[in-house]
Formats: structure tokens, sequence, C-alpha cells
């Protein structure tokens, strides 16, 4: 990333991830993943005719991913930007989304440290650009007219450890972390701090084999791996290289990985995976270039406690 200009800060609050947006060549497909996988409430499936695309909004215990499919533009048209990307760098991960407070005064906050934003034509939206931060941002601010997101209810806990939980056979726990490659962690993690407020967590090792990493937790309860390639074969080398700073992975923490591999063992249609002591890999490739990985460990010293 390049250099950051001192920033004077005002005060404001980013809260949940919105929303993890995978951009997909076959929504159906995607659908039928994180369905037999997870089991997520879906609160929208529709097609938008400003985005020119269609997409499903799919609530995962304490997160929230929205597989998106764009379609060309007509002809002698220009195409979205979520459509120039997919048809630049195929499918994959294209922006992390959180809600904020003040987004007036969070976008003055990133122009005045030398981001480029854009609010892609609707006012309550801000977009950094993919080479201003790792990775593309996004940030909303609903106003009154908050979206139907379940974890805003005062049940949503509860229901959350008895669905997921206790009741679901993953056993599923929370999101733990979401892994950006960056070609410099040090430096991506100072913006963070600085800039977005994240907190850092203690030194330690990266998920990814071959990387170097610094963990921050940004807004209410997200955490994001700022994972830095030292070594020739780790596999998200190719991504920094051909795609930039960018969505690489997603984690989830399982109560039980042995429970977990039994329920995989009797699923359906899933894609292929691989064990590694406490971790399950999904095969990056059949999952629209992002890895998805379950664990029953958790971060050394998560703010949000260990599980």
């Amino acid at each position: 990333m390049r250099s950051r200009r001192s920033v004077v800060c005002a005060v404001v609050r980013i809260g949940k991830l919105f929303h993890l947006t995978p951009l997909v060549d076959d929504l159906n497909a995607a659908e039928f993943f994180f369905v037999g996988l997870f089991s997520p409430l879906c609160v929208y499936r529709d097609y938008s005719l400003h985005w020119h695309r269609d997409a499903s909004i799919l609530t995962i215990a304490d997160t929230v991913i929205e597989p998106m499919q764009p379609y060309p533009p007509a002809t002698g048209q220009k195409g979205t930007s979520w459509y120039r990307y997919i048809e630049k760098f195929g499918p994959r991960v294209h922006n992390l989304a959180f809600y904020v407070e003040d987004a007036p005064a969070l976008a003055q906050r990133l122009t005045d440290a030398g981001i480029a934003i854009t609010d892609g034509g609707v006012p309550s939206n801000i977009f950094t650009y993919p080479r201003s931060t790792a990775p593309m941002l996004e940030f909303y601010e609903p106003g009154e007219h908050r979206p139907t997101d379940p974890r805003f209810a005062p049940h949503w806990p509860a229901f959350c450890d008895e669905f997921w939980t206790n009741g679901h056979p993953l056993g599923l726990r929370r999101l733990s972390h979401v892994t950006v490659v960056v070609a410099d962690h040090h430096a991506t993690a100072r913006f963070y701090v600085h800039v977005l407020d994240s907190v850092k967590l203690p030194a330690q090792s990266s998920s990814v084999i071959g990387a170097e990493a610094t963990f921050v937790m940004i807004g209410e309860d997200t955490v994001v791996e700022l994972a830095q390639p030292v070594a020739n074969e780790c596999p998200i080398r190719s991504d920094l290289e051909t795609v930039g700073e960018c969505v690489t992975g997603a984690t989830f923490t399982v109560q039980d990985i042995e429970a977990v591999v039994r329920r995989l063992g009797l699923a359906q249609r899933l894609p292929s995976w691989t064990r590694m002591a406490r971790r399950i890999d999904f095969d990056r490739a059949a999952t629209w270039n992002c890895q998805y990985t379950l664990v029953e460990d958790s971060l050394v010293g998560d703010p949000r406690g260990s599980v």
C-alpha cells in the first residue's frame, strides 16, 4: 500500500461486518454450497437494476455473506464495477462491507488519509478504490432505514447459540477471521489502526503457509488477517501478483473438528476438503477463489474472548 498522510481523527464508529461479497458466476451453485454447509438464514434474494446483478444475503451465525452474480452490460453500455472486476479477475471476493455511524465523518477521515473513495451512486455508501486499501472496503450507514438484519434482534445471540453452536452438526461458533493478502502486513496494519481505529491482536503465526501476518479487529467484532507472502510456495502469492491486495479466505470456528469430519462424511455434493489436525480447508478452486476454513482453535488474544 502507498504511504498515508497524517489524519485528523473525527469520532467515527464502525459497526458489524455488513457482508462479505463473493462475486460468483453461478448464484444457484453458490447458494447450494453455503446452504449445504452452513444452513444460513436467507434474508434477501433479488435482482438489482441499479447494480445489474442477482444476489442473496445469507446470515451465518454472527456474520453475513452476500454471493453476487453480476451480468454483462447491454450492447453499447458500460459494465458495472462488479462485472468489470469478475471479467478481469474471475470469480472471487470483491470487498468487505461494514456498517458505520456518521458516514460523512468517515469519508473525510479517509480522504484526509489519501484514500480515494466513491459512493457508487448511493449516497449512504462509501467505497474505497481497490488500489487504495487492502482489500476494497465498503461502509454503509443505514440511518432510519436499517435493512432486515436479524443480528440486531434482541434474541439473536441466544438463537445463534441454539441453532448453529448447539443444534447444527458443524457446531459453528462464529467467524474467526477474514484473510486478506497484502504486500506489507506491518504498513497495512498501521492504516487499519490509525485510520480505521482497529485493534491489533498479539503477534502470532499466519493461518496461511508461507506467510507472515498481523491480525486486527475492525469495528464491532470482525477480525482481519493481513497476510504477507514470504515464501515462494505461499498459496496466496499468486493472488497478490495477479489481482493485488484482496480477500483470499474466510475462517470459521467450530466446537469439535471430529464432529465436523463426521458431518462432512455424510454430506452430499460439497466441494472436496482436506484436514490438517484441528483444521479443515475446502477446495478454493470450487468455492470461487475464497478459502473457506473450519478451525477448532481461537486466535491468540482474541478481543472477543476464547471459545
